[in-house]
């Protein structure tokens, strides 16, 4: 399957095929495709009722009894839904190409994805997100792209490059692009910071979609942000921030991933029955993804926790394709997009088949490699020392938030460095609580979002081998204890993807999981989580390379 084209030039919307679909509506030919006996759910009426679905070319012709076509398939009484839609994921972040993200989530219903190519534009810039969309174009799902806002997040992150409006301007018009991607560096948007404002205007001019991402802002700062022209957050961790981001005339993305789980708490919104609401994942482990599902697991935790089935799906069929203004996504009805999923229940949204464009789903080819984004420490790290400056407070770690907070003096457990790997040489130390590791080394160079490395527990020896190990294999995952390498995971894809098969992938990190747990690790993901303690838009405490960052106070700690 190719890349969405634009309207103007998309081939299944042209004069022919549109009177093509309207003579097969009308029963004066055959369609390619008819399903009999289906349970159609209309999320956006709310209704669900008994049809057959012909569908001509990639798009539906028409629902009803009497159709003809050149292949039918028998639903025998499932539920046929639209295909699932993910509008907010980092798809860098299951450690997956795109291609085999798609193979690990077309068997759980998702057809679409809107990806937020930061972590790999943090990396390679302009030429990421390009890469993603091409990689993409290929994969078997629709991806559609979103522009990273702030590349580095903020000013006190240094990655491997820098987008300016002008960049942004440019990409804003690329094939496959909807918007401007989550505005992360709230201070700039509230402190009226000429720069982050000349990047809104660049996306305000598209007359596209604006993301936000303003986490913990409330009161007066909320409705200024909103003010300024964004239109969603994905940020709210409680029933009360959910609610302010509803009033304020924001698009309200409801988070539930690997390293932030938001859904349960804020189910009650959901139960209000919210028009402006959708399920996103944000950040998904690959691990997660075979063992518990995708889209198809938040339907369950909604449905378990007393959300009508219609309702559920709305959000992540109807209602992320309309703030999206994907016009011919998300409905079962003439003229859309044939993406849609044959589902056993209503309960546990058990998968029995996904079609994307009238064909089923199948994960396409890989893309080659992207050039550049390896791992350079520079040339002092084998002697390199990673003492913590007396008097740093201790970063407390979370299981499944991605936000910290400052723990009690002397109650760190585990060291946590963070080096540039862009051939810099700049490191910072601080201590962590809350992850339970005593002993060995866990090395990454997956850190939210200028993708330096991380390094967190273990003595400097195994911290230093662990970056000679990292450097070694071009990025990726190790974990050492006693000098010796206990399990990895090559990332050759700019330091942040392997084009591992999904079951592949997520074998290497079960065994680096299990290491970890040897050595104490309580953390259920841990890689997912030590990738954010670096994240300088995200509270309480995270380190760069360049020192321990207060973020609310905005500044580094002793400067």
């Amino acid at each position: 399957m190719s890349q969405p084209p634009s309207a103007g030039s998309d081939p299944t919307n042209t004069l022919a095929a549109r009177q093509r679909l309207m003579r097969v509506a009308r029963g004066q030919e055959p369609g390619d495709l008819l399903v009999r006996g289906a349970q159609v759910m209309q999320p956006a009426s709310r209704e669900m009722f008994e049809a057959d679905v012909v569908i001509a070319g990639s798009r539906i012709a028409a629902f009803g009894p009497g159709y003809q076509a050149a292949r039918t398939v028998d639903a025998r009484g499932a539920y046929l839904a639209p295909g699932f839609m993910d509008a907010h994921i980092h798809i860098e972040s299951s450690l997956l190409t795109p291609a085999a993200f798609a193979a690990a989530v077309l068997p759980h219903g998702t057809t679409s994805v809107v990806a937020e190519p930061h972590e790999i534009v943090n990396v390679l810039g302009a030429a990421g997100l390009e890469w993603m969309l091409r990689a993409g174009a290929g994969s078997g799902l629709r991806v559609f792209g979103s522009v990273p806002s702030c590349v580095p997040a903020s000013q006190f992150e240094e990655g491997g490059a820098t987008l300016d409006a002008a960049d942004i301007a440019r990409l804003l018009e690329v094939p496959g692009v909807l918007g401007l991607a989550e505005m992360m560096n709230y201070p700039g948007v509230l402190g009226g910071d000429p720069g982050v404002w000349t990047i809104l205007e660049a996306g305000r001019k598209t007359g596209r979609r604006l993301d936000g991402h303003a986490s913990g802002v409330s009161g007066r700062d909320l409705l200024a942000y909103a003010a300024a022209g964004l239109h969603s957050d994905h940020e709210a961790t409680t029933p009360e921030e959910a609610r302010t981001r509803l009033r304020a005339g924001l698009w309200l993305m409801v988070r539930e991933g690997s390293a932030a789980r938001n859904l349960e708490a804020l189910l009650p919104v959901l139960r209000e029955r919210p028009r402006r609401a959708m399920l996103v994942s944000d950040d998904v482990s690959v691990n997660e993804l075979l063992a518990l599902g995708h889209l198809d697991r938040l339907l369950r935790m909604c449905v378990a926790g007393g959300l009508h089935p219609l309702d559920a799906l709305a959000l992540v069929t109807c209602n992320p394709a309309e703030y999206w203004g994907l016009h011919d996504l998300g409905l079962v009805a003439p003229g859309y997009h044939a993406d849609f999923v044959l589902l056993d229940n209503l309960t546990d949204f058990r998968v029995l088949e996904t079609f994307v464009a009238g064909q089923e789903g199948r994960a396409g080819q890989q893309t080659p490699t992207p050039e550049g984004g390896g791992v350079n420490l520079g040339a002092g790290w084998s002697q390199a020392a990673f003492d913590v400056p007396a008097g740093w407070p201790v970063m407390r770690v979370f299981p499944d938030q991605i936000t910290t907070e400052q723990a009690p003096a002397g109650t760190g457990d585990a060291k946590l460095v963070a080096a540039d790997r862009y051939g810099r040489g700049a490191q910072a130390s601080c201590w962590t609580s809350g992850t339970g590791l005593r002993g060995g080394t866990l090395g990454i160079s997956i850190l939210h979002d200028a993708h330096n490395a991380a390094f967190l527990g273990g003595t400097d020896d195994d911290i230093r081998q662990a970056g000679h190990f990292l450097q070694a294999l071009g990025g990726g995952v190790v974990v050492v204890a006693g000098g010796k390498l206990l399990a990895s995971l090559p990332l050759p894809y700019a330091g942040l993807m392997t084009d591992q098969p999904p079951e592949q992938a997520a074998a290497a990190l079960e065994n680096i999981t299990v290491a970890l747990r040897g050595l104490g690790c309580t953390l259920p993901y841990p890689v997912t989580t030590l990738s954010f303690l670096g994240l300088s838009v995200i509270p309480a405490l995270k380190l760069t390379p360049r020192g321990l960052l207060d973020v609310a106070a905005w500044r580094y700690i002793g400067h």
